[in-house]
């Protein structure tokens, strides 16, 4: 996304906002500190000449100019980050502050570090001890039921260890089933297993194009058609819910379902999803058989099952983003009949040049950005009694 951003909007200034969708999972004072000595090592993060070769090599639809940019590029947390601990209510506040093209990458790196310091010093009743094996026999299984899958789970595994233990037991798994195991979305890890970074577009750039252009009714296909003209096609998986489905399809006419390779569901009911792009692919004329779901949404390998059975019932690809699952699936130590757990945290965009950005989820509960401007869009959209 920086890439596209630096296209269309360089000097653009933004500011995030950390959200803990579960507030009984508290911080305690330990793990500030290990947060905050955490973002401040972001600071001696840099590109080496290998890394910049890899992505010439691997990612070939990013940019020369791009990739100049990025082995120049440096992290300043001093500056971008503002975060605090109210210590009585176990409240950690984030904010992340600047040019858009400058702080687009934080929003991951600070997840990670989040989960990390929570179950290092908040949750420690855990070890590693059978995550190879476990997620061996879920990779197994979405395998051979002919899944297609990637991992998701960089912003809220339970730590770095942790994630490299997944990989490690996914890239154990046959490379000839009916199913795949297609790479990962954490670049560094694709670069040290041998396999393919993947990806999709994030929710922000929609939210912000809309804010910025002033409009939610043709978001999304502004956003599209921005994203579009700076990939040529890579990339071309479409987000569909950061104003609700109903509002996409609205944008997603002929020209742009003809020229995405497929889209994406994050939020709602899947088999109805299924169903809705499969009939809106027929009605805008484009054959649904030709086009991918890629799934990202809460997933475990048995969901991801289902999933795969009725898209193949209705004609449509399908490929799977793996997050949460495979990287922070734990039980206690003391007592493995108990879950440890995981976070369900976010980093999410609350202005653009001092215009509020919202996101209005299939899901109620996910909606996020101030609550007036919330409203506004979903008068503007007409989803005001959805």
């Amino acid at each position: 996304m920086q890439q596209a951003v630096l296209e269309h909007y360089p000097d653009v200034v933004v500011e995030y906002g950390f959200i803990n969708r579960d507030p009984s999972m508290k911080f305690n004072a330990a793990a500030f500190e290990h947060l905050r000595r955490g973002i401040a090592g972001l600071e001696m993060i840099v590109a080496t000449d290998h890394d910049i070769d890899y992505l010439r090599q691997t990612c070939p639809y990013l940019s020369a100019a791009y990739l100049e940019f990025l082995a120049t590029y440096r992290f300043n947390p001093s500056a971008d980050i503002s975060c605090t601990l109210d210590e009585v209510s176990g409240t950690l506040d984030l904010r992340v502050h600047g040019k858009w093209s400058q702080v687009i990458l934080y929003e991951i790196s600070l997840l990670s570090l989040i989960s990390e310091a929570y179950f290092t010093e908040v949750d420690t009743d855990w070890s590693y001890d059978g995550q190879l094996e476990q997620i061996f026999a879920k990779g197994a299984s979405l395998v051979e039921a002919g899944c297609n899958f990637a991992e998701f789970g960089t912003r809220r595994r339970r730590d770095f260890n942790a994630q490299d233990i997944v990989m490690t037991g996914l890239t154990q798994l046959q490379k000839s089933g009916p199913g795949q195991f297609t790479g990962t979305s954490n670049v560094y890890l694709a670069r040290k297993y041998g396999v393919s970074p993947v990806g999709t577009v994030g929710h922000e750039w929609t939210m912000a194009i809309a804010a910025l252009e002033g409009t939610y009714e043709n978001g999304n296909s502004l956003a599209l058609q921005k994203w579009y003209s700076t990939f040529k096609g890579s990339l071309g998986i479409a987000l569909t819910d950061t104003f609700g489905t109903k509002a996409f399809f609205a944008n997603f006419g002929h020209d742009l379902a003809s020229k995405y390779v497929g889209v994406r569901h994050d939020s709602g009911d899947p088999f109805q999803f299924i169903e809705l792009v499969h009939d809106h692919y027929v009605r805008v004329g484009v054959d649904p058989s030709t086009k991918t779901v890629v799934f990202s949404d809460g997933l475990d390998p048995a969901k991801a099952i289902a999933i795969k059975e009725y898209c193949d019932k209705n004609s449509l690809r399908c490929s799977f983003g793996i997050g949460t699952n495979f990287t922070n699936d734990f039980k206690h130590a003391s007592d493995s009949t108990k879950p440890s757990k995981a976070l369900n945290i976010v980093i999410k965009l609350l202005k653009c040049d001092n215009k509020f950005c919202i996101k209005l989820s299939d899901v109620r509960s996910k909606h996020t950005g101030n609550a007036a401007e919330v409203r506004r869009a979903q008068i503007d959209l007409g989803l005001l009694n959805d």
